[in-house]
């Protein structure tokens, strides 16, 4: 999960696209991002967890809280922060929104014709790590078969099959990434991590203490 930028605007406006979370407090960027309910979205989680790890326990609401006198816009979801009110996808007029490393291949796949140059960008230092999971439910009667599925999602096949579809990156190592992704993805090199044991202790309470601020 990274902040998005919209490429052609920040270029037509000689404005330098943000590098670091903080950069998004400057009222250079007054009325730019776009963002999602934490509560309500994947994406809005993530970035939350973001500055937690960021900003530290102490720091992260004040951050918000600089947020939110800088006009953020806070969306029920991915959707409609990234299509009602993002810039780069021709929908809104808020060029910084909180998307996927793997948003700028999508834009280049997706269209029709495809540009040579993804018309969205990634900031890097933004980037939080989401993992998604399968399980097997405790107490099934076909666990046999459970585990051979659970293989199978795991197998180079499978995952090959994950970024044109899904559109996110193979767990896999073994398995290549389609050239759209290698052209235009960005896999960052030291994306903002916490330790899930943590967040599955903390999540409640961080998102309370995030609405109380955000969206009294």
């Amino acid at each position: 999960m990274c902040l998005n930028h919209d490429v052609a605007w920040f270029e037509d406006r000689d404005l330098a696209v943000p590098s670091d979370l903080e950069d998004l407090t400057d009222p250079a960027y007054e009325g730019l991002l776009a963002v999602q309910n934490p509560a309500t979205s994947s994406p809005g989680l993530s970035f939350l967890l973001a500055t937690i790890e960021r900003f530290g326990e102490d720091g992260y609401l004040d951050f918000w809280e600089d947020l939110v006198a800088n006009d953020v816009v806070v969306t029920d979801g991915w959707s409609e922060a990234y299509y009602d009110e993002f810039s780069g996808t021709g929908g809104g007029d808020r060029p910084l929104v909180v998307s996927y490393a793997s948003s700028p291949p999508a834009e280049v796949f997706f269209a029709d014709p495809q540009p040579d140059e993804a018309p969205t960008g990634v900031i890097e230092a933004s980037c939080f790590r989401q993992v998604e999971f399968v399980g097997i439910l405790d107490g099934t009667e076909r666990r046999a078969e459970a585990e051979e599925l659970v293989d199978f999602m795991l197998s180079t096949t499978f995952q090959e099959d994950l970024p044109l579809t899904m559109f996110v990156f193979p767990v896999n190592e073994r398995a290549e990434l389609p050239e759209v992704f290698v052209e235009h993805a960005v896999i960052p090199s030291d994306p903002l991590e916490l330790d899930p044991s943590v967040i599955g202790e903390q999540r409640e309470t961080w998102i309370e203490a995030w609405t109380a601020t955000v969206l009294r």
